[in-house]
């Protein structure tokens, strides 16, 4: 099995579509995609495995901060460390642009994702109520703070 990540192109938002209707119940369009592909501001992946789109998230940079934008992974492929492997390319990213610091909201009903981001390091600091529809329910604001790729970043 071949593993690789690399930024979204436009030949994948398809697969990323489809990959977001499994995972979310208000699932972005491929327009969306395609505007973060153009945006500077932004950076969006896929994983790869055996060379088909399993997995697809990405930062926006918000003020010099990274907002996670959201991690998918296709139900069959969960499980797998994929989701911590496309984070940690996310974070490695940002922190190349000079981005230290990096918040997201998951449901709080999300456990495995939640074990993810703090096994990552991310911290919960507060909810944010009735955040999510279909269903409707809470967020953990969640944040990483001085997030370091190398022994050497100061």
């Amino acid at each position: 099995m071949e593993i690789k990540v690399k930024p979204l192109s436009e030949e994948e938002l398809d697969e990323v579509c489809r990959i977001e209707e499994q995972c979310f119940s208000m699932p972005w369009k491929k327009e969306d995609f395609k505007n973060l592909i153009k945006d500077s501001g932004s950076e969006y992946f896929v994983v790869l495995v055996d060379s088909h789109v399993v997995g697809c998230g990405g930062y926006t940079d918000q003020v010099g901060e990274g907002y996670i934008n959201n991690i998918a992974v296709s139900s069959e492929y969960r499980g797998k460390g994929l989701g911590s492997l496309l984070l940690e390319t996310i974070l490695d990213a940002g922190r190349r642009k000079g981005i230290t610091d990096f918040t997201l909201e998951v449901r709080v009903g999300n456990a495995p994702a939640v074990k993810m981001y703090e096994k990552l390091g991310f911290e919960s600091a507060g909810i944010r109520k009735r955040f999510y529809e279909k269903p409707v329910e809470d967020a953990y604001v969640m944040w990483l703070r001085g997030y370091k790729t190398e022994v050497g970043d100061a």
